[in-house]
């Protein structure tokens, strides 16, 4: 098929559907008409030439995709890309044009409305999950407010302990937001390098720690930063968080509004593949590269307990931050492995898939 490069001509492809569905079948294609197309399909299968499905795939592909777009929040996206244009549906990438293909040229291959209900399905379960995993995740974080893993402790004082990226910043008198970063252990340590620092977090039993140490505080989500004026900080300091939301780009549009042209973007992340990985070696990939696609709430030992965690892709990560106004200056993947470490431990995941990976942007 040749590449589909705009709006319009996929438009046009679907008006070209339509017309031989009326013209050659007699069949007005309705907002309910899948069947029917799926039937049409199996009978021109069985009569075209190759140009003539190649022909089908394009229009009746389009057609697809647009009914796809009415029926739920979805978008075109890989215009510009060589090989056929996708759907994305709440994370999920869909080429219509090659179910369609698929079908003409095997009467076996998935039926139209088999496809369609796939997705609807996917669709459905993932609007739960976004629907669910606020409150689930505040529940979460405030009962980790107590596990010493996450929160609490003596207080951080030690510049050495400040992140390498920072110790050139000349932090006294700037004012630092430490975002999703409570627990009582990122805010006070840039405090004590005499940042004026801003502590965010979901969870409030999270920022008591960081109420202890004096700190200023607000209870909001990293994607809903409406208590903070425009251009207010200097630094934004994120810890890995972004794996709780499912919108990146809300999150990247609020951190770009909050910081001064030049700031500082200094946020961690789970690597997309780790999180797609599953929990016992040899670590094999069990869940879909989705964009903000929530991950199965069972608990696992790579993962905090009780929370919903979403995977963004590094278009998401690396490109949206672009996207957003971002200069990328630096990039890290912070070394977690243990080569000698028993399998299933931390250590020994991390040999086979780094965890993280780090960003260091500026606001331009």
């Amino acid at each position: 098929m040749p590449p589909v490069d705009s709006l319009a001509q996929l438009r046009r492809l679907a008006a070209a559907a339509e017309e031989h569905a009326r013209r050659e079948h007699r069949l007005g294609l309705s907002p309910d008409a899948v069947a029917q197309v799926d039937r049409l399909l199996r009978t021109e299968g069985g009569q075209a030439d190759a140009v003539r499905r190649e022909m089908l795939s394009a229009c009746y592909g389009a057609w697809l995709g647009w009914f796809a777009l009415q029926r739920w929040d979805a978008c075109w996206v890989g215009l510009a890309e060589p090989s056929a244009p996708r759907i994305q549906v709440a994370g999920l990438l869909f080429s219509p044009m090659d179910a369609v293909r698929r079908r003409l040229e095997d009467p076996k291959a998935p039926a139209l409305p088999d496809v369609l209900r796939d997705i609807d399905a996917w669709s459905r379960e993932q609007a739960a999950a976004r629907g669910r995993a606020p409150t689930r995740n505040r529940e979460a974080w405030d009962k980790l407010a107590d596990d010493p893993r996450f929160a609490g402790g003596e207080l951080p004082r030690d510049p050495d302990a400040l992140d390498e990226w920072l110790r050139d910043e000349a932090l006294p008198g700037k004012a630092l937001l430490c975002l999703a970063a409570g627990g009582g252990r990122q805010g006070p340590l840039h405090a004590a390098a005499g940042a004026v620092v801003t502590v965010v977090d979901v969870s409030d039993r999270q920022l008591d720690h960081d109420r202890k140490a004096g700190l200023k505080t607000l209870r909001a989500s990293m994607d809903n930063l409406g208590g903070l004026a425009d251009a207010s900080f200097d630094i934004v300091v994120q810890p890995v968080s972004s794996c709780y939301v499912a919108d990146l780009d809300r999150v990247h549009a609020e951190i770009a509004r909050v910081l001064k042209p030049g700031g500082l973007y200094i946020v961690q992340h789970k690597q997309p593949a780790a999180l797609q990985a599953s929990g016992e070696g040899p670590y094999g990939v069990a869940f879909p590269c989705a964009e903000g696609s929530a991950l199965p709430e069972q608990a696992a030992a790579h993962r905090e307990p009780g929370t919903t965690e979403f995977v963004h892709t590094l278009d998401a990560l690396i490109g949206g931050l672009c996207r957003a106004g971002f200069v990328i200056e630096a990039f890290s993947e912070p070394p977690r492995a243990d080569a000698s470490a028993p399998a299933g431990t931390a250590g020994h995941r991390a040999w086979y898939l780094p965890p993280y990976l780090k960003i260091k942007a500026r606001r331009v």
